[in-house]
């Protein structure tokens, strides 16, 4: 009787250190603190032609003895009610193990953009109010989502300059925005381009345009552009296509440009630069095609607008075709016959 009774102790004893064992984990998971955010400030600097970097300065509590790395940030800026800019930016940080750091989370802002929806001039400063989510990624535990928002002033900044032969222009007039590649390929079909033809761009950016031409048609392309970083870059792209024998670009006002020698012009610019362009456009040979990326050319009517719908953001474009002779409207004919656009700088 009494070995029996040792016996189912010892068993009792074995169960219990059995079910102690099965509530262990590992240091990282017994953890019960969870990261928090909070964010110090906001603001704009490094204003580039086009671009404004957007910094938001957030202080990030890692109670992990792990890194924590921060995977996704989503914002949006808010002013007088109205949400005027919303965006999901991407960014390799880290916090260190078992600290407390603040971080610089930043994003480029398309600069004609912001101010078109705030309808506010450069250098102005506006009441705002800044909310975030920031996705960190916990150990043992995956993605966490943490929120932060501060109430502020936000000092929008001046339109950076560029001096091109002693003659200056404004960041806003010269914003370069890349045409989606499919949209590339369908605006070169539809102006039916050939081996023969000369293609200009106008605004050539990172010069996917003249080398997607030369490249598919085989025919010669000129670029040209008033940023000396998209030059540089195009000019960087179009030696890496070992295209150079077909392909030319040049940092050029385009309001300068005598036009007359190509056969095609494709075109990404506002709208009021497409209508500034009609003089020159006019003197192009009979025959001759101009393709415009989402915007028309207003007072003069297209041959033929297509609607393309991107595969990779399922967003919808619109690409103008016009044929020389262009069908200029009577109603603005005056306007154009007495050149009155002024300088490139509006």
């Amino acid at each position: 009787m009494f070995t029996r009774g040792i016996q189912l102790l010892v068993l009792s004893l074995a169960l219990i250190a059995a079910s102690f064992a099965g509530c262990e984990t590992s240091p990282e998971v017994q953890h019960v603190d969870r990261p928090t955010a909070r964010m110090v400030s906001f603001r704009f600097q490094d204003v580039k032609l086009g671009y404004a970097s957007l910094l938001f300065y957030v202080e990030i509590d890692n109670p992990y003895p792990a890194d924590l790395p921060l995977v996704r940030l989503r914002y949006s800026l808010t002013s007088g009610g109205n949400t005027f800019l919303t965006a999901t930016a991407f960014d390799s940080v880290s916090v260190q193990p078992n600290r407390t750091e603040v971080v610089s989370l930043p994003d480029e802002v398309i600069f004609s953009r912001l101010l078109k929806s705030l309808n506010s001039k450069p250098g102005s400063t506006i009441p705002c109010k800044a909310i975030l989510r920031l996705w960190v990624d916990a150990p043992n535990l995956g993605l966490i989502e943490l929120s932060s928002e501060k109430e502020g002033w936000l000092v929008l900044p001046n339109a950076p300059e560029i001096n091109v032969k002693g003659k200056i222009y404004r960041a806003l007039d010269v914003v370069f925005i890349p045409t989606p590649q499919e949209v590339v390929d369908k605006m070169l079909e539809l102006a039916e381009v050939k081996k023969g033809d000369l293609v200009y761009d106008l605004g050539c950016g990172d010069g996917r345009i003249p080398i997607t031409a030369a490249k598919k048609y085989g025919c010669r392309a000129v670029g040209y552009d008033l940023d000396p970083e998209r030059v540089e870059e195009s000019r960087e792209n179009v030696e890496k296509s070992q295209l150079g024998h077909l392909i030319r670009i040049e940092q050029k006002d385009i309001f300068t440009l005598d036009l007359s020698e190509a056969d095609v012009i494709t075109l990404y610019l506002l709208p009021s630069l497409n209508v500034r362009l009609i003089p020159q456009l006019e003197k192009l040979r009979p025959g001759s095609r101009i393709v415009s990326h989402d915007f028309d050319m207003e007072g003069v009517k297209p041959d033929k607008v297509v609607k393309l719908t991107t595969s990779k953001d399922q967003v919808e474009h619109k690409i103008y075709l016009w044929t020389t002779p262009l069908k200029i409207e009577q109603m603005i004919l005056t306007p154009f016959l007495n050149n009155s656009f002024g300088d490139y700088d509006q």
